[in-house]
């Protein structure tokens, strides 16, 4: 805090200042401000008798007092210029001094380079993690990672021991490539100087994004969902780029690792971070959002993934629900109108009085698809927006997904016009949707990969866009694996598949796994392909089969391996 008092001359107010001074402030620069026909330094000598516990310096030329105050500040530090405030001139009476606090400050040269965000980020760290270890030894970290294989130069590798793998057998590795330091559980005596020893490595890093969340002042962006949260977390974390530093969580960084690492790498010159929360089983997403707290939350939609730990769909919803219980005081949800459960969340929100903002086809959505046509080689969407229509092209984008990230600028109060081309731009992730042109057996084909998850809604969605692409005279062509955690359900949605398939205009099924065997017999005798027996059937059931220009969607649950030939066909054609 820096300021001065002048034209009160009240001893007992200006003893007051100083103790609200002292009570608020950890520095206290004291100088003057308009003394008039006072003695200045009877002034400040008043205010002074106020500070007890403070640090304070008495500097009595006020340009002097905001240089001082401003060079002598550490990252990241907050400083009060009170007083003056728009004034262009400072009264002592029969002298009236020119002076501006604004040009002051404009005119200080700072060093870039020890002014950097890199290096307050660093500093904050280093702050943290002092507090949690309870000692005042500097620490200079900018990141932190519990993989060795991807550790950076001034990483903290954090050893945590998993099913099949122990971080503190990497130990050597990740300090060869860089790491400052390693925070391990056991009594290892590598790299001594470098050991940070903590009991348990797990709470280690939920103690780490607890004070890190507690700290962080930008908006925080939560994404939970049956289907979609991934690709809907990496299209937001885009678009807000356009608006202000963004951090979002790595791949499908969802669980209960994922989700306190990805919190715990957000930085203090971030204005948004945007999380994807996960589960497969009741209580989950409990504990995730209430690690994240955010300030919005999108729930994308319920189907029946890991239905096999729920006794029904309802179950699921109410899994789901657990995020609306921890989004913060005053906050929004984003919901799909769309989705069945839509009601049931609403009601939930309502009584947690938080803000509700829906997206989808549903007239009553604030967020609403109006119509959608197909040109050239893309889509144009026209959406309205509360009393605004906006129209948006795309090519490979899910349109829910638009409508949700439409939602999330519109309750952030951004600019929406700002990023409209963008969506033009974006592609799908692998394995969630991407279009590659494939060359292989002397054609070229157009591979949809869809290889990286499967639930009976993401896979009848799929069938449904495959259905929908103009084909004129090639064939479209499906490759489906098990859909997996579905228990007692298995066998009920692999069959019904079979209606969305026979309904379609899909050429031939062609299937992989034991699950999905009870699809292929339901499916009609003339949309049968064949039966893969392993993974390097590939080549062989289908070099005779697809031809030039013909589609190609491979789906099914990652376990199922499907995504490697996916993985193969696109790196072995480019």
């Amino acid at each position: 805090l820096l300021f001065g008092c002048g034209g009160n001359r009240d001893q007992n107010k200006r003893l007051k200042m100083g103790k609200i001074a002292d009570n608020f402030s950890d520095e206290i620069y004291l100088t003057d401000d308009n003394p008039r026909y006072e003695n200045p330094n009877k002034i400040r000598k008043e205010i002074i008798k106020g500070i007890r516990k403070s640090k304070y310096f008495e500097i009595s030329n006020r340009s002097t007092a905001i240089k001082t105050a401003i060079l002598n500040s550490n990252f990241g530090e907050i400083i009060l210029v009170a007083g003056k405030g728009h004034e262009t001139t400072q009264d002592y009476g029969k002298l009236i001094k020119n002076i501006s606090d604004t040009s002051i400050i404009r005119d200080i040269k700072f060093d870039k380079k020890v002014f950097n965000p890199k290096k307050l980020n660093e500093q904050h760290n280093s702050e943290i993690l002092s507090s949690i270890l309870r000692n005042n030894k500097r620490y200079k970290f900018n990141e932190i990672s519990i993989n060795s294989k991807k550790i950076k130069k001034r990483n903290l590798f954090v050893c945590i021991k998993g099913k099949n793998k122990d971080g503190h057998d990497f130990i050597s590795e990740a300090i060869d490539k860089g790491a400052s330091y390693y925070v391990s559980s056991q009594k290892a005596q590598l790299y001594k100087r470098k050991k940070i020893s903590y009991e348990n490595t797990n709470l280690f890093l939920k103690k780490i994004k607890k004070t890190k969340r507690e700290k962080f002042n930008a908006k925080i962006i939560a994404i939970t969902g049956s289907a979609g949260k991934t690709s809907l977390k990496f299209l937001i974390a885009k678009l807000l780029i356009f608006f202000g530093d963004t951090y979002f969580s790595p791949k499908s960084y969802n669980n209960q690792i994922g989700v306190p690492l990805s919190l715990s790498n957000l930085k203090f010159t971030d204005n948004y971070g945007v999380f994807e929360v996960g589960m497969s089983k009741k209580g989950e997403i409990k504990n995730l959002s209430n690690i994240v707290k955010p300030d919005v939350a999108i729930i994308t939609n319920v189907a029946e993934a890991h239905i096999e730990n729920f006794h029904d769909l309802k179950g699921i919803a109410s899994a789901k629900a657990e995020i609306i219980q921890n989004i913060k005081d005053n906050g929004t949800i984003i919901l799909n109108h769309d989705d069945k459960f839509f009601n049931f969340f609403k009601k939930i929100a309502d009584k947690r009085k938080i803000r509700v903002v829906s997206f989808g086809s549903n007239k009553k959505s604030n967020i609403k698809l109006l119509s959608t046509s197909k040109k050239r080689n893309y889509f144009v969407s026209s959406i309205k927006v509360f009393d605004s229509v906006f129209r948006v092209k795309y090519k490979e984008l899910n349109i829910y997904n638009i409508l949700a990230s439409i939602a999330l600028l519109s309750t952030l109060n951004l600019d929406i016009n700002k990023i409209l081309k963008s969506y033009l731009k974006f592609q799908s992730l692998s394995g969630r949707g991407k279009i590659s042109k494939i060359k292989r057996f002397n054609k070229s084909f157009k591979l949809i990969d869809e290889s990286y998850n499967a639930n009976p809604l993401s896979v009848v969605k799929s069938i449904s866009n495959l259905s929908k692409l103009k084909n004129h005279k090639s064939k479209k062509y499906v490759l489906l694996g098990d859909m997996l955690e579905l228990g007692k359900w298995s066998d009920f949605h692999h069959k019904n598949l079979s209606k969305v398939i026979n309904k379609s205009n899909i050429s031939k099924l062609f299937v992989y796994g034991l699950n999905v065997m009870n699809t292929y017999k339901h499916t009609m005798v003339k949309k049968r392909g064949n039966i893969l027996q392993n993974l390097n059937d590939f080549d062989g059931v289908f070099k005779n089969v697809i031809n030039k220009n013909d589609y190609l969607m491979i789906k099914g649950s990652n376990s199922t391996g499907l995504y490697k030939i996916s993985e193969k066909l696109i790196k072995e054609s480019n």
